[in-house]
């Protein structure tokens, strides 16, 4: 079993080290919004509805440019566009750091930064080509790249007061210069496999022998939209659910744990738990997806998320803590493995994992949005929380009623696949 490390090629573990050390240095500008939010504010002189409003409209361009990068990626390769893409983050951040101005934030990171969503596919369709054996598990130990920024830019940012958001853009656009764009140069290669341009009777004898050499999944032979439409829509929805929690706990956890009077100390290691938690979840949930059901593994990390949000709404003494493991176990498995249903069932394309993660970047927007409106006007975060609950439930529910109706109708390849 284990020798199966050794039939991925060689350009593939490279590759993934590279878009893992990226991946590391883009967790700085998530650190920033979620922890210097309150500062951002008091030292621009803005509200934080307007922050609010800078990262909706950072995520609204995203989206706006996620299938057009998945377009962009079918046409040009991965390479170039995550080269422009990095290039226009680059300019994101010089432009936060030059200038000491609500409009400058605001164009900076609201306007330039969103253009870096052309860039949204490419590492998905990387693993997804690249890898054949441990797809799943490649992908955890990509996503970590961001735990593990976020693990280590909290101890020194919190530990060095005298550290500011605009030191943590400057630290962003240094590195964006030394160090991404020339890994992305020298670490990435410029084509994707020739296998992705194989003829119709190739591409059948490839999936053939790959569904031999894999005895843990049976890639089901479904025909018709009437089979992948609601697959399609449940996956849909649950990105959308996804990038709304991302939208609460990235613009607003931080906000909602002051507003209980938590400590600066517990908040802190609340958010580094939610680092390494974030690491160790996406290996566990990456090794599982690899080898059960992913349906059922989809609905078992919606209703811990479920868990986790309800522990935030009573927000006992613990709850920082506790909502840091439950949440961090889930956090960077949803979208990988939504996207490899639909690409198990649909062999979706670049534009189609595009428009996916459009539906997870509106999720995004809205949480973030509602977040804003919810503390001007109540001044407290329940309502955005009642509501990460209530999505969460529907998408357990949805997950788990596709199994369902797939266990029924297709016993033998759901047996075969959970193995």
């Amino acid at each position: 079993m284990e020798t199966t490390w050794f039939k991925e090629p060689k350009y593939a573990w490279i590759g993934l080290g590279s878009l893992w050390i990226i991946g590391f240095i883009g967790a700085l500008s998530r650190f920033i919004m979620a922890y210097f939010q309150v500062q951002i504010s008091d030292d621009l002189g803005i509200s934080r509805g307007f922050i609010s409003m800078a990262w909706s409209t950072n995520l609204l361009i995203a989206a706006l440019c996620a299938p057009l990068g998945g377009w962009l990626v079918d046409r040009y390769g991965p390479k170039k566009i995550m080269l422009a893409s990095a290039v226009i983050s680059t300019l994101g951040t010089g432009t936060v750091v030059l200038g000491h101005h609500s409009i400058v934030f605001f164009i900076g990171y609201g306007v330039i930064s969103g253009f870096v969503g052309i860039g949204t596919t490419t590492t998905y369709m990387l693993m997804f080509e690249w890898f054949r054996h441990h797809r799943a598990k490649a992908v955890a130990l990509l996503a970590s790249a961001s735990s593990v920024g976020l693990a280590v830019s909290t101890p020194i940012f919190v530990s060095s007061s005298w550290l500011t958001w605009k030191d943590a853009f400057l630290a962003s656009f240094v590195l964006g210069i030394i160090v991404t764009l020339p890994v992305i140069w020298f670490g990435i290669r410029g084509t994707l496999p020739k296998r992705t341009i194989l003829n119709k009777t190739q591409k059948n004898e490839l999936a053939a022998s790959e569904n031999s050499e894999k005895t843990t999944e049976v890639r089901p032979s479904y025909k018709g939209m009437s089979v992948h439409l609601p697959i399609f829509i449940v996956v849909a929805c649950a990105l959308f659910t996804c990038g709304f929690n991302m939208g609460t706990v990235e613009m607003n956890l931080v906000a909602i744990h002051q507003l209980a009077n938590v400590s600066p100390s517990i908040i802190a290691l609340s958010m580094s738990i939610l680092g390494v938690l974030e690491i160790l979840g996406s290996l566990i949930f990456g090794y599982f997806l690899d080898r059960f059901n992913k349906l059922v593994m989809m609905t078992l990390l919606y209703g811990i998320r479920i868990i986790g949000f309800s522990l935030l709404f009573i927000h006992v003494g613990w709850s920082p803590v506790l909502f840091a493991i439950a949440f961090g176990i889930t956090y960077l498995s949803a979208i990988p493995g939504g996207l490899m249903i639909v690409n198990e069932f649909a062999q979706g394309k670049g534009k189609q994992t595009g428009f996916l993660l459009l539906f997870h970047q509106g999720g995004g927007i809205l949480g973030a949005l509602i977040g804003g409106i919810s503390f001007d006007y109540f001044h407290n975060y329940q309502a955005l929380i009642s509501v990460d609950i209530f999505i969460c439930v529907l998408v357990t529910l949805s997950y788990y009623i596709l199994y369902a109706r797939r266990k029924r109708n297709y016993p033998f390849q759901s047996r075969s696949a959970s193995a």
